[in-house]
């Protein structure tokens, strides 16, 4: 069996809701407009579901030049933030990086701030910005959105389904938050590789992702479930961290598809 792109995942706003997607653009950046926009709290550090699990209940898009927002318990409620309105420059934190960023202004923030129940800011990621990927894992000038660390993520069906026979219930891989996700491939085979083509881009896979608990948050109500770390734990851990999908760094620009070939060029 040939393995290929099953589903493609891009996160307008870091830890809101991702969007599936037909064809994904490979831009500089990598995921195109993917996680370009970010919640902060008032001193400038970055807010996941870690801290705010209900961030997953909230849905972001791009629509032409502005942001919309919505809440899927009260999709009437939503709001659209145009990019023209983020001009004021603020210093922001993810991780250990520090960048400058354009806040979206008040209306924005009492939005968010209303529906997560803390006082917060949306933020966007300028082109001006380099946020450099951290080294040695990628190479100088190599850059990366507000994404934690790299600028794609990949996870495979078959490695899901594993963790979901542990649990005894369907996971949704969306918990996992992947860019790209491949189907065909042996549980966990991933790990061994090391360079991948695609639609015709190669990624280099860098670094095995590190979990966080935001996979332990339940996609449709936020609620927390710890028996799914539990399992990762269990399974998955080593070095004293939990491991699940491939951090990648893409080599070229162009597109990936879902149906695509992943090509297997290098492994371990």
């Amino acid at each position: 069996m040939s393995v290929i792109v099953s589903s493609l995942y891009t996160y307008p706003v870091k830890s809101l809701r991702g969007n599936g997607q037909r064809v994904l653009d490979v831009t500089d950046w990598g995921p195109d407009r993917d996680r370009r926009w970010m919640v902060i709290d008032e001193s400038g550090q970055f807010v996941t579901q870690r801290q705010r699990p209900k961030m997953c209940l909230i849905a972001a898009e791009i629509k032409g030049d502005a942001l919309r927002l919505w809440n899927l318990k009260q999709p009437e409620n939503g709001i659209c933030v145009d990019y023209g309105r983020a001009k004021i420059e603020r210093e922001v934190f993810v991780w250990e990086d520090n960048c400058t960023a354009l806040d979206a202004g008040d209306e924005a923030a009492e939005w968010l701030s209303d529906e997560l129940g803390a006082r917060l800011r949306l933020c966007y990621l300028p082109e001006s910005t380099q946020r450099q990927v951290a080294l040695p894992y990628g190479a100088l000038g190599d850059r990366v959105s507000f994404a934690d660390g790299f600028p794609f993520l990949l996870c495979n069906e078959a490695s899901l389904q594993v963790l979901s026979s542990m649990l005894g219930r369907e996971l949704d891989i969306q918990r996992f938050r992947p860019n790209i996700v491949i189907s065909g491939a042996p549980a966990f085979a991933e790990d061994s590789w090391k360079k991948v083509c695609i639609g015709g881009v190669e990624f280099d896979l860098v670094k095995p992702c590190a979990r966080c608990a935001i996979p332990t948050v339940n996609p449709e109500d936020a609620s927390r479930e710890p028996d799914v770390f539990r399992v990762l734990q269990a399974h998955r851990k080593r070095d004293g961290e939990v491991y699940f999908g491939q951090n990648m760094i893409h080599r070229a620009h162009g597109a990936v598809a879902v149906g695509d070939a992943v090509d297997v060029l290098l492994t371990n």
